[in-house]
């Protein structure tokens, strides 16, 4: 694998509420910044890589900058945007257009001067030209151009990313290495319920702070992008929000968060579902589970917590018997059990990721494929009604990830479900797939009509 491209990095910063989010997304130009009216909304850093009329460049977006961060989670909020700060090339100061330039502007603006870099000023919310004379409102604060743009109605962001790029360096990256890139990444997302430490498990792999962390169910609002390297293989890690059940959901903004979680398992190609092994697998647990299996996604299954199991060796038989018995369908999956606080096997768990990621692109011949068949068929007589027997008239594997195979057959009808849960057993028992839901269709063969 070659060396990793170094994009140059561009970070939007601003008080709550200006509308950092919805210009992130317009730039990025996707929905990846969850927005809403309540303040507070983003509090991790939200990465995007920009192509920007062949210019490539890495975009973030940050909390708000408050003046007093009393709640802890607040302060882990500020502590996150001075970190994207620091790393940051060029840095874009939204501010919100509708109103009078606040004393928490004035205080950014000064601590901006401190880290000595390029700070394009972001005029936010001018929705119409009548209102984009407010934008000389802000040559006060003394930081060059003002430029009027609204997120909303994407006005003015060509002028206002124009303005960045005259402020980066030249990069020689092309979209071929990007494509080239992305397909050697291994995209892992990180599910769970609430508070069973996936962020922690993140953060933990890391050896950072990367994520906030926090005891409250809840902290983590969107699904985050990291980037990980290791032993010369590249990872990027989604964390994601708890998954609540439905009921659990209470607020407008959860919603928002789920979602975003239940895309991040679309996008994955290998699912790290986390489980609080003190706990055992529990109704959300399953259905976490049964979700990520119908998406046809890879997946791991992780014990965490571990440090907190007294009877170890007690402990890990009974949760093997509690998975055979209320989730049989996963006898499959690959399991281990984890120590985010000791760092115990965690490591361990991205052999068990790259061996599911591996299994997630194999196929297999047709000609193979059935003549399986044919000894499936030998081995149990396919199922009758009435005198009539099913047949696989003939097999082949038509896609990966999700995997999924086609049966031809002569009537779906007389297709019981435990014959194909037997022809699944029997893939699985020649090919592996360890790790990875295998998707059955049945098609009725229609033979040709003679003239």
């Amino acid at each position: 694998m070659g060396k990793k491209r170094k994009l140059p990095l561009v970070a939007i910063c601003g008080r709550p509420n200006v509308g950092k989010s919805t210009l992130f997304n317009r730039i990025a130009g996707r929905q990846r910044a969850i927005v809403h009216a309540e303040e507070g909304i983003t509090r991790d850093r939200a990465y995007a890589t920009v192509d920007w009329q062949g210019r490539e460049f890495r975009l973030v977006d940050t909390g708000g900058i408050v003046e007093q961060a009393l709640d802890p989670i607040i302060r882990k909020m500020q502590d996150q945007v001075r970190v994207a700060l620091e790393e940051a090339k060029v840095i874009v100061f939204v501010l919100d257009g509708q109103e009078e330039i606040t004393r928490v502007d004035e205080e950014l603006r000064d601590e901006l001067f401190k880290y000595g870099k390029p700070v394009v000023l972001a005029v936010n919310k001018l929705d119409n030209l009548r209102m984009e004379a407010n934008r000389y409102d802000f040559y006060a604060l003394g930081m060059g151009d003002p430029y009027a743009v609204s997120s909303t109605h994407a006005r003015g962001i060509d002028e206002l990313v124009e303005a960045v790029l005259a402020n980066l360096p030249a990069s020689d990256a092309t979209a071929e290495d990007a494509d080239r890139e992305d397909s050697a990444v291994t995209k892992v997302a990180v599910v769970g319920k609430p508070n069973v430490g996936k962020s922690s498990f993140v953060n933990a792999v890391l050896n950072e702070d990367r994520i906030i962390v926090d005891e409250r169910p809840g902290t983590t609002r969107d699904a985050i992008d990291v980037e990980f390297r290791w032993q010369g293989r590249e990872y990027l890690l989604i964390d994601t929000a708890g998954m609540r059940k439905k009921a659990g959901i209470k607020r407008h903004v959860e919603h928002f968060s789920v979602s975003r979680s239940l895309r991040a398992v679309r996008r994955a190609d290998v699912c790290v579902v986390m489980m609080d092994a003190t706990e055992g697998i529990t109704e959300q647990d399953k259905r976490i589970l049964n979700y990520v299996y119908k998406q046809g996604t890879g997946m791991v299954m992780v014990w965490t917590k571990w440090d907190l199991v007294e009877h170890k060796e007690a402990r890990l038989k009974a949760l093997g018997e509690e998975l055979d018995f209320k989730a049989p369908f996963l006898k499959y999956v690959p399991s281990l059990t984890i120590s985010n606080l000791t760092r115990q096997r965690l490591l361990k768990s991205f052999e068990y990721i790259d061996s599911v990621a591996a299994e997630t692109t194999k196929r297999i011949a047709t000609a193979e494929l059935n003549k399986l068949m044919d000894e499936a068929r030998a081995s149990h007589t396919p199922p009758s009604k009435k005198g009539k027997y099913a047949k696989i008239l003939y097999a082949t594997q038509t896609g990966v990830r999700p995997t999924t195979f086609v049966l031809f057959v002569n009537q779906r009808q007389l297709m019981h479900f435990s014959y194909v849960r037997f022809v699944e057993n029997q893939i699985r028992q020649r090919y592996g797939f360890e790790g990875v839901p295998i998707h059955i269709e049945l098609r009725e063969h229609k033979p040709k009509r003679k003239r």
